[in-house]
């Protein structure tokens, strides 16, 4: 049995993603320990956010310290901060084998400066890579053309969607949020410049006149809460948008909902989408990887180019005036093939095939 460092850049992306294939892993009779930035971690490391930044340099020397005291058989790698980070810490010579589970590149094919650089130091690590899990198609494809592991890339489903039972009532959420009678949009997820809510902002003030009770409703926390909240001010549509904070029970925001959105610039396998259509609430979304793997542009949700935020605003006033639909069945679809329950043998497979360790258990 082997003893595995299981890894990510915060406790808390392993506490949503990971914890079923840690359990079974050490079910199997493996020793699983865990690094990430959190007290709950085995090895607690302070992780600076950004990716460059000289903060780093220090939980470098603290990982090299525990590789140098530790012996371990492998090292999952999860998260971009976290799998450059540890690589670069890594020895050289007498490495543990390396997988690194790709939730999303940070940058795309064709892009510009900013994702050469970020590709170049996946480029840089590729000795140290062995297996590559990726989640969508363009990921498999930057991997493949850029050989960025010794081994290719395996294909996944990702780690798999939950859509859990109902805590709070459609009624109840929209009473709290005071929008009781409003055309209720939605997304959910980190507020950041990567999830670019600003253009769903930008978006509403478009349809604002069209659909006089549209409301945005933005779930999750982040540092840019006050820059939108400055824009939707500016904007003059400060009433209309809701910034409702970290929740508990994201799906029931989505339940309450009359249409989910999302202006993302990039995505690996994207939940928050598949739960929307767990709940059988229209999509529309920004045409990056990760959600055209989801949607079918018509079929089961609607694709904008990002940036275009008036196609997006008439994408909003389609659906809300009835003009575009979405397939119940084909939404329905989507969600069974991604969630957990039929996602999780399927990845556990293939984790431990990378592993080496498949005929075990």
């Amino acid at each position: 049995m082997s003893k595995i460092l299981y890894t990510a850049s915060t406790y808390s992306h392993i506490k949503n993603f990971h914890l079923p294939y840690i359990e079974a892993l050490r079910s199997e009779g493996h020793e699983v320990l865990v690094m990430a930035r959190g007290e709950e971690a085995d090895f607690n490391i302070p992780f600076e956010k950004k990716l460059l930044s000289s903060k780093n340099t220090r939980c470098r020397r603290m990982i090299r310290e525990i590789f140098r005291k530790e012996h371990f058989d492998a090292v999952i790698l999860n998260t971009t901060l976290a799998a450059f980070h540890i690589r670069l810490a890594m020895p050289r010579k007498n490495r543990p084998r390396c997988i690194n589970i790709a939730h999303g590149y940070l940058f795309r094919r064709g892009g510009g400066l900013k994702d050469k650089i970020l590709r170049f130091c996946e480029w840089i690590l590729r000795k140290k890579t062995d297996k590559i899990l990726v989640m969508n198609e363009e990921d498999y494809k930057i991997c493949q053309e850029n050989n960025l592991s010794r081994e290719g890339a395996v294909m996944t489903l990702g780690m798999g969607a939950k859509c859990p039972p109902t805590a709070i009532g459609r009624d109840e959420i929209r009473t709290e949020l005071g929008v009781a009678d409003a055309y209720l949009l939605t997304f959910v997820g980190e507020i950041s410049g990567r999830k670019n809510q600003c253009e769903l902002i930008r978006a509403l003030a478009f349809v604002s006149e069209d659909i006089p009770t549209v409301t945005l409703c933005l779930v999750g926390g982040g540092d840019k809460m006050e820059e939108y909240a400055a824009l939707a001010e500016e904007l003059g549509v400060s009433d209309r948008v809701l910034f409702a904070g970290v929740r508990a029970n994201p799906c029931d925001f989505i339940r309450a909902s009359d249409l989910y959105v999302s202006a993302s610039k990039i995505e690996g396998m994207p939940f928050n989408l598949i739960e929307a259509m767990g709940t059988d609430t229209p999509v529309v979304a920004s045409c990056v990887k990760g959600h055209d793997d989801l949607i079918s542009e018509g079929i089961n949700g609607y694709l904008y180019p990002l940036g275009d935020v008036e196609k997006l605003a008439s994408l909003i006033k389609g659906i809300h005036s009835g003009e575009l639909t979405v397939s119940c069945e084909a939404m329905h679809e989507v969600y069974s093939k991604y969630t957990f329950d039929n996602v999780f043998p399927r990845t556990y497979a293939d984790i431990k095939e990378a592993l080496g360790c498949e005929g075990e258990g």
